[in-house]
């Protein structure tokens, strides 16, 4: 900003030097600039601002002799952020899009162009042509900035000024007005994750992994959200042919400028918006699927079509048609193809999403719909819930129009977490005192005869269980048995796990359909022996001391109260 500043000063005192030889040349002056100042994303580096326009009144004669003038105009940027508008071209005869306009304005065309010198902050356009005693009417186009350079904060966005200094042969140097071209501030905002079959309300539906998961029964297992921070932030590509008149590049919200060509070249973007969504600790054997595209309305104004990659030319047209995937008639039945399967790598899949219908008029929400799906136990349970981060993409890709940095836009929310395989029983009395003994039995019932029919989709698991004492004379950790593999029984003794004790145990078995049996036994080899037996309680892992009825009329039953209701 001093470096800024500086520049400036010293062209004021060259203006004014100049000032006083322009009684005798009577030459251009009087300049006034004006702009219609935009919104640009603070997270990109490629942001076009508004066009400028000097405006010079018409009268002026040379002294002594008549003749024409050529201007020169440099503008500077404030701040001094980078300028980054586009090269066309290659080699020798490459130019800059940047452009200045002059002669014919008419209809928004531009009867001479150009091509504007970059410098930093600054860009230069020198011999700009005009004829003696004409009025003088100029646009600068197609100036880009690295707005990330741009400090911003939760107030009023930031401004963004151009400041021309003109010269050249009968034109008097000035200084002209500062004026606003943008104001920064975030293009990305509103980035929630929200319940896969409600997107309004609700918290977001954990994963059962035990039953299988056949991408939430054709429902989404949760919705990624984001919005433009401004309408409109989210822009198409556009292209030069389409961008042939001054402003056309705002009227059609591309990132295309106004058209710029040099031989076969031109300034055409790579791409439209692209929004970047990374999911993170997805568990083996987890396929994520999204669809192909995301539309706003019905007809659609806006949309988002998936494609290959942040930096890739080519759409994703591949829907699946996988067993499980999205769309099918049934649980586990061939996909519609609407949906893509997404590439998981390390717990990590990505993705990409590009605006190619715009509604400029309004501020765009999308939601994203994440589908999962995994066979039945097969797989891991992963530490805490997948997750999914959202930025503007590509990032750090400076060959792309447009590019951005993962600014404080980025953010990372949580989807759902995954619920592992697991059986609770509760043994009630366990006993090794005053000549009892107890034999406990775990069976792992998770094969059947129903497998792969209509009526059970229980998968054949194997796991430990970890069992626990509770009582004065408990263990002080928890005993873990072998593994109990599906169809097998494991049995144990409580003189051998835990002599001496008397009271309950709780075997957390980390496989589904576990059911137990204890069998209690008094001096069994004697004519006094005694035994009885018992099947062990399933017991879920919420239960609550109050438990409510989901009516107006509250709870059946209150906090250390039993409510002689059946465990679930």
């Amino acid at each position: 900003m001093a470096e800024f500043r500086t520049k400036l000063l010293t062209l004021a005192s060259i203006a004014t030097m100049f000032a006083g030889m322009a009684h005798a040349q009577n030459g251009i002056t009087g300049c006034t600039t004006t702009s219609n100042a935009v919104f640009v994303a603070a997270e990109g580096t490629t942001e076009q601002v508004s066009d400028l326009q000097i405006t010079c009144p018409g009268g002026w004669t040379t002294t002594p002799a008549a003749g024409a003038a050529t201007m020169n105009v440099t503008i500077y940027l404030s701040p001094a952020v980078s300028v980054t508008s586009a090269t066309v071209g290659s080699g020798s005869t490459a130019v800059n899009e940047a452009t200045i306009g002059f002669g014919t304005l008419a209809g928004g065309a531009l009867g001479g162009q150009i091509r504007g010198v970059v410098s930093g902050s600054s860009v230069t356009f020198s011999g700009i042509p005009v004829a003696t005693g004409a009025a003088v009417s100029l646009v600068i186009t197609n100036i880009k900035i690295n707005a990330s350079q741009i400090a911003t904060s939760s107030g009023a966005p930031t401004a963004v000024t151009e400041t021309p200094f003109i010269g050249g042969t009968n034109v008097v140097p000035a200084v002209l007005a500062a004026t606003n071209v943008a104001f920064a501030t975030n293009g990305l905002t509103g980035i929630t994750t929200k319940k896969g079959s409600d997107v309004t309300s609700g918290s977001i539906t954990d994963v059962s992994i035990c039953t299988g998961v056949f991408a939430f029964d054709k429902k989404p297992a949760f919705f990624v959200e984001f919005a433009e921070g401004f309408a409109p932030a989210f822009k198409v590509k556009g292209s030069a042919a389409a961008n042939t008149t001054v402003g056309s590049q705002l009227a059609n919200n591309s990132y295309t400028g106004f058209g710029v060509t040099n031989g076969t070249a031109t300034n055409t973007a790579t791409s439209g918006t692209r929004i970047q969504v990374v999911f993170n600790n997805i568990p083996a054997n987890t396929n994520v699927y999204v669809p192909l595209t995301v539309s706003i309305g019905a007809p659609a104004t806006s949309t988002l079509t998936l494609v290959t990659s942040a930096t890739g030319t080519e759409v994703d047209a591949t829907g699946s048609t996988a067993n499980g995937a999205p769309g099918g008639a049934d649980n586990g039945k061939a996909g519609d193809a609407t949906s893509a399967q997404l590439t998981v790598s390390n717990g990590s899949a990505t993705a990409v999403y590009e605006e190619t219908l715009n509604n400029v008029g309004a501020v765009e929400t999308y939601d994203i719909p994440v589908f999962l799906q995994a066979s039945g136990a097969a797989i891991a349970v992963p530490q805490g819930a997948l997750t999914a981060t959202v930025s503007f993409a590509p990032i750090g890709s400076s060959s792309n129009v447009p590019n951005f940095v993962s600014g404080s836009s980025t953010a990372t929310k949580n989807g759902p977490k995954f619920n592992a395989c697991s059986t609770t029983l509760l043994f009630p009395f366990v006993t090794n005192q005053l000549g009892f003994d107890t034999g406990i039995a775990i069976a792992n019932a998770s094969s059947d005869l129903l497998n792969g029919g209509t009526k059970s989709t229980a998968a054949a698991q194997s796991g430990t269980c970890s069992l626990t004492f509770f009582g004065a004379t408990a263990p002080a950790a928890a005993v873990t048995t072998p593994s109990v593999t599906t169809g097998t029984t494991y049995a144990a003794a409580i003189s051998t796990l835990a002599p001496g004790f008397q009271g309950y145990m709780i075997a957390s078995c980390n496989f589904l359909y576990g059911h137990g049996f204890a069998y209690v036994v008094y001096n069994l080899t004697q004519n006094n022996g005694a035994a009885m037996g018992y099947l062990a309680d399933a017991i879920t892992a919420d239960r609550k001391s109050t438990i409510s009825t989901g009516a107006a009329g509250g709870a059946v039953g209150t906090s250390g109260v039993g409510t002689n209701l059946p465990e679930k």
